[in-house]
């Protein structure tokens, strides 16, 4: 049936004007690797380089075009010949292109599939857990092609102008806008395109400031106050340790109530119903250490297909294992990237935390920036927001001991700027952001540097 198909699309092509709509659209669907029959490969790059030169594809000019290629045998000549006879109508173009597409994402996964299966078979590639690993990789690969596969090349303004006109639309009735985080002044900042479906957020801190509570406040946010899916790969707590955070943050509890013998003046009423609310959330926990891109991809995709994902959060970037590369930012360059097109993929929001370089202790300003993540130059290139964390009371005695900057210092949607909040018990808390900017900007003999 294959081989029928791709005939069909080449003789539509030979019949139709290479100009026209249904010719491009069919061949933007289209590469040389689309067609299993090599002469048919060569026919079809032969077609598309008179389409791009503007030239006419009859079977007398792709044959003279197809002889610059080494393949090429005499035999081309009658099957182009014959293409051009067999083929009754072009009217059907675009549904045979489709359905050729659809076939070479089959034959890639075929193959990928088998490779997975020599990798998983092959001792010498290392112990199980590194071959499940390189495994996960090379399946993964099959998704991406697929959704690589689904461009739809050049489209005219009128038909972008309509789907925006539509997104405009439930914009301002408020069925479609970008997604909250649950901190007011950070929303705020982040008004009004706040954070808009298929945005990579990065959160990059030194450690101690505040990057775990931070990050379960957005994920309660999106799984109990927003209703959404929600997956949370964690590298470096267990998956009971950061269910305990989440717990605390949305109870409002001291910690040290888990930790020690009952009292009566515990808040457990508070505990019960912050219990009741996550477990019947769609919030799920993965704390498996070491985690690959891959891992991160195919439970967020499965998930997703139960029940539509808002949010993807990893903490944090560098205790990934990515794959082999000659220097550590091109691995978790493929990382950030990797993410960044899940986000597009499922149209959520991944949230991925990042450790910054000490070097930035040496500053006097030691407020981060982009710069400052540790061997991850790619992320400037591949995040949507990046936010930076700063709690000032780490270095200089005398400051307030739980004020927390959140500092929007790139935003491809919007504003930049600062968003103040308290840390406490790893709960965070709002403030009054003209008294938190007062009360950091005391004057500097009242605070003293930590030593």
């Amino acid at each position: 049936m294959s081989a029928e198909v791709e005939q069909a699309v080449l003789g539509a092509l030979m019949l139709l004007d290479l100009d026209c709509d249904q010719a491009q659209r069919a061949m933007g669907m289209l590469t040389p690797a689309s067609f299993a029959d090599p002469d048919h490969q060569m026919i079809f790059a032969a077609i598309r380089s008179l389409a791009e030169r503007g030239g006419a594809a009859d079977p007398f000019t792709i044959d003279a075009e197809c002889r610059r290629d080494r393949r090429y045998r005499p035999e081309i000549s009658d099957l182009l010949m014959e293409l051009a006879i067999g083929t009754p109508s072009a009217a059907n173009v675009a549904a045979y292109a489709e359905t050729l597409r659809e076939a070479a994402v089959e034959r890639f996964a075929v193959s990928k599939l088998n490779e997975a299966v020599a990798v998983l078979s092959d001792r010498y590639q290392g112990d199980i857990y590194k071959r499940l690993g390189l495994a996960e990789s090379i399946i993964s690969a099959i998704q991406e092609r697929a959704i690589r596969n689904k461009t739809q090349g050049l489209r005219h303004a009128k038909d972008v102008g309509r789907e925006w006109l539509n997104e405009v639309e439930n914009r301002l009735e408020g069925k479609q806008r970008g997604f909250t985080l649950g901190i007011d002044a950070l929303d705020k900042l982040l008004y009004p395109k706040r954070v808009p479906p298929g945005s990579l957020v990065v959160v990059g801190a030194r450690p101690k400031q505040g990057k775990t509570g931070l990050l379960t406040r957005i994920a309660t946010h999106f799984a109990v106050e927003r209703g959404e899916a929600v997956a949370v790969f964690s590298l470096e707590m267990p998956d009971a340790q950061i269910y305990e955070r989440l717990m605390v943050g949305s109870a409002g509890v001291d910690p040290s109530m888990f930790y020690r013998a009952p009292d009566s003046a515990d808040p457990w009423h508070a505990v019960h119903r912050a219990a009741g609310q996550l477990n019947a959330s769609q919030l799920h926990i993965d704390d498996t250490p070491g985690i690959r891109l891959s891992h991160v991809l195919r439970e967020a995709r499965a998930l997703n297909r139960k029940r539509k994902v808002g949010l993807v959060a990893v903490d944090y970037l560098t205790l990934m294992e990515g794959d082999s590369a000659e220097r550590n930012d091109l691995s978790y360059g493929r990382i950030t990237k990797g993410l960044k097109n899940l986000a597009k993929e499922l149209e959520c929001v991944v949230l991925l935390l990042s450790q910054l370089n000490r070097g930035l202790e040496s500053r006097t300003d030691k407020r981060p920036m982009p710069s400052d993540s540790r061997d991850t130059g790619q992320i400037e290139q591949d995040c949507d927001l990046w936010i930076g964390l700063y709690r000032d009371s780490v270095y200089h005695q005398g400051s307030p001991e739980a004020l927390t900057e959140a500092i929007v210092r790139l935003n491809r949607h919007g504003k930049t700027g600062t968003a103040y909040f308290e840390l406490i018990n790893g709960t965070v808390r709002e403030v009054d952001q003209a008294q938190a900017m007062i009360d950091l900007d005391r004057p500097s003999n009242v605070k003293k540097l930590r030593v």
